[in-house]
């Protein structure tokens, strides 16, 4: 066996010699590209691709750290959304927003389910009374957030306790304990054709996407009180719960509350229908037609937080008896949770003096917050939302969904190669190759030229050969990789057996030597400092965890000496080898079947992003206005319904010209009628309901029974007309083509094929 311990030579043809000056690629100056060890093998717009989609990916469940890390990722961990101590300072006081307390009149079982607490201290240096807000969950977008993880500092936390500036109470779950960053997933990926690899398309185990799961919160805001009463959807006959409470799920159809209105005028109508309206079994139904409706999120959505707002100086017609009760006890433990606010305000007011006291903005903003919702005024005041009153009970939920990703939902790397996922198979239908390494995710091998990023078929070379390097020294060692508590066999092999143990150090050093010379001189004795004051590396302790993580960490900067293409060739003529030959998986056919061509399965860093497909956004008959036109939904109806009534998006006037000056008027006729006629709407329904085929339908709407211009508008235009004395008059118009056949007239009826022609 060779001795790895000396450098490898680099004088052979096509390797180029180590760079002595300092590479072009600055780590200050790439931003969040330092984030890609291979940046300099990618092209310029792929590059750009990775920068945007840092800005789109999900935080998920199953995340890990990257083997192959630039060191930028320790800096990125630094400012992620988490809760820090702004200043030396002492806590005063922690109120929980929600307690536990004894009694039905508890609105969280558990404290863990409290979705807010507030922290008060002091600035040890300027004796200022400060605030923290901390929250169980962050997000900052409609949809997408994460749960806050909580730190050892604010588990343990109680007043007069002592905290310095930039003490975490809260992070993100993509920091570790170590401070690294973990903002995608490493997962074993084979570059080969497959049905489901074509037109950017991407094979995922089933097993993988379980990693992949993360969360997203919605939020709905029901009002109440003047014109509308809630309905029991959540409770029995005996017990009114009109929604979920803080902790339980929603429905299994996605209604989170209903509510029905009432009149005050005892001669209406509707006062007559109060039998069978407002009956005890009447309330526990909803009525999906005249009922206000609201729905929440697709999935299993469970309630994590609820704000109620109650207008206490409301004079109008009062909720019924017991409707009100659970929303009351919310409304009652928020006006407790401000009374304690002031309660400590005007604490520290009497025992330092108004003039002295000294607040944060934060803070005093939070004080006159809760001044106004404690204060008892003469005059009524009004409470408004963005300038819109406010009715008189206001509740805003919070709700939180597990997603695991399926069909539709797209991936990336780090080198700009997004993808979406086309097919989920089990695992056991993975290609797996010689050595029992299975592929969780397929990816088209062209893409790679097509996009001009070869900087993932790099990462996936190294890390492959890594992987294999720590196989052979787990056989040396006799152990098995990822095996826990290694370090006493090994340390029993450094004392038996001192030559196996540098054969495995050397071995080791000699592939960090070809692939990141840096790396590799952390552990070589630095010349130029006496062997008395030399650091005595902990090689047992390195090979311990290099077992357990059953892989190899390199720190391998944007700016590595070596490049890709001479680590590559280095590796090919070293005596280290990586597993690389025919792949076996199991067909759409079923059968197992082996690949002709070599396939190499290696490790990429994938990360998730926000385009997601787990609901449905647009409809084929979406919402009409009273004149029949398709509309956009409105915040008023926009959870109306179980799913968004949102159109399809119809042609502008740009689309319209092209398609007549390639189709003809009357496929422009043909568009407009099918979008804006009703008639030809529910004809068009029909035919695909009592087709055979619906595929396969040669006329959708009979232009003999339905004309066209029975669409609204076109209507209430030539009724205007009409009584001005003129309307439209359709006559064909021939252009003059050599070797053309005269288009006889058509009178809006017959057959379905287009027919060229123009309105005058």
């Amino acid at each position: 066996m060779n001795d790895l311990s000396e450098p490898l030579p680099i004088s052979e043809p096509g390797v180029r010699a180590l760079r002595e000056e300092p590479n072009e690629l600055h780590m200050e100056l790439l931003n969040v590209l330092s984030l890609n060890p291979w940046d300099g093998n990618d092209s310029a717009v792929r590059k750009q691709m990775f920068a945007s989609h840092l800005g789109q990916m999900l935080t998920f469940r199953g995340a890990t750290e990257r083997y192959c890390q630039t060191g930028a990722e320790r800096e990125f961990a630094k400012y992620t959304f988490s809760t820090r101590v702004p200043v030396d300072c002492q806590v005063i006081r922690v109120i929980d927003r929600y307690r536990v307390t004894l009694g039905a009149d508890s609105v969280i079982q558990k404290r863990e389910d409290n979705p807010h607490t507030l922290i008060i201290y002091e600035d040890v240096n300027t004796n200022e009374i400060g605030c923290l807000d901390i929250q169980t969950h962050t997000s900052y977008h409609t949809h997408f957030g994460f749960r806050n993880v909580v730190k050892p500092a604010l588990s343990r936390l109680n007043p007069g306790d002592w905290l310095s500036a930039g003490t975490i109470l809260t992070d993100s779950p993509s920091v570790t304990e170590t401070g690294g960053y973990k903002y995608g997933r490493e997962c074993n990926v084979a570059f080969m054709t497959h049905p489901a690899t074509s037109e950017d398309g991407i094979l995922v185990s089933s097993d993988l996407v379980k990693e992949f799961v993360f969360n997203k919160f919605e939020t709905r805001v029901v009002e109440f009180g003047h014109r509308y009463f809630p309905l029991n959807l959540y409770g029995d006959a005996d017990h009114f719960k009109a929604f979920p409470d803080i902790g339980d799920y929603v429905r299994p159809d996605g209604l989170l509350m209903a509510l029905r209105s009432y009149d005050r005028d005892p001669l209406s109508y509707d006062r007559e229908l109060a039998i069978v309206e407002q009956g005890i079994h009447d309330l526990m139904e909803p009525d999906h037609v005249f009922d206000r409706l609201t729905y929440a999120g697709t999935g299993r959505g469970r309630v994590i937080d609820i704000r109620v707002h109650h207008d206490r100086q409301a004079s109008v017609f009062p909720t019924p008896r017991g409707m009100e009760e659970q929303a009351a006890r919310y409304d009652a433990a928020l006006h407790d949770f401000y009374e304690e606010i002031v309660k400590e305000y005007r604490r520290l007011e009497r025992e330092r003096g108004r003039e002295y006291l000294r607040l944060t903005p934060e803070f005093h903003r939070l004080v006159v917050e809760a001044l106004a919702a404690t204060t008892q005024t003469k005059e009524r005041v009004f409470k408004l939302y963005r300038n819109a009153p406010v009715d008189d009970w206001r509740i805003e939920f919070v709700i939180e969904y597990e997603v695991t990703p399926t069909t539709g939902f797209k991936v990336t790397d780090t080198h700009g190669g997004k993808g979406v996922i086309c097919k989920v198979v089990p695992p056991e239908m993975m290609p797996v190759d010689a050595d029992g390494n299975r592929a969780s995710m397929v990816v088209a091998p062209n893409s790679i030229v097509s996009r001009e990023n070869p900087g993932r078929a790099a990462e996936l070379y190294i890390n492959a050969y890594s992987r294999d390097v720590v196989k052979q020294i787990c056989t040396w060692l006799g152990v098995q990789p990822g095996e826990p508590n290694t370090l006493a066999k090994i340390r029993t092999v450094e004392s038996d057996d001192p030559a196996l143990f540098q054969q495995c150090v050397d071995y080791l050093i000699g592939y960090c030597e070809i692939v990141v010379p840096k790396m590799a001189q952390w552990f070589r004795p630095d010349p130029g400092v006496p062997e008395e004051m030399q650091y005595q590396r902990p090689f047992a302790e390195h090979l311990a965890n290099v077992v357990a993580a059953g892989m190899l960490y390199l720190h391998y900067p944007p700016d590595n000496p070596r490049s890709a293409a001479d680590i590559v060739r280095l590796l090919e003529r070293s005596q280290y080898r990586s597993t690389y030959g025919p792949v076996t998986y199991t067909g759409n056919s079923g059968r197992r079947v082996t690949t002709k061509l070599p396939v190499r399965v290696g490790s990429m860093y994938i990360i998730l992003l926000e385009k997601i497909a787990d609901d449905g956004t647009v409809v084929s008959s979406g919402k009409t206005q009273h004149f029949g036109v398709l509309s956009p939904v409105t915040n008023v109806d926009k959870y109306a319904l179980p799913y968004r009534p949102q159109s399809i998006r119809a042609f502008g006037e740009a689309e319209m010209r092209l398609i007549a000056a390639y189709c003809g008027p009357r496929a422009v006729a043909e568009i407009v009628d099918r979008n804006n006629s009703r008639e030809t709407h529910q004809a068009i329904l029909d035919s695909i309901l009592c087709a055979e085929n619906p595929s396969d339908i040669d006329c959708a709407v009979d232009r003999s029974v339905i004309a066209y211009g029975n669409n609204r508008p076109r209507q209430l235009v030539n009724h205007l007309l009409a009584c001005m004395g003129m309307e439209f008059v359709y006559t064909p118009h021939v252009p003059d083509w050599p070797g053309r056949a005269p288009v006889p007239p058509h009178d809006g009826s017959g057959e379905c094929n287009v027919v060229s022609e123009e309105t005058s």
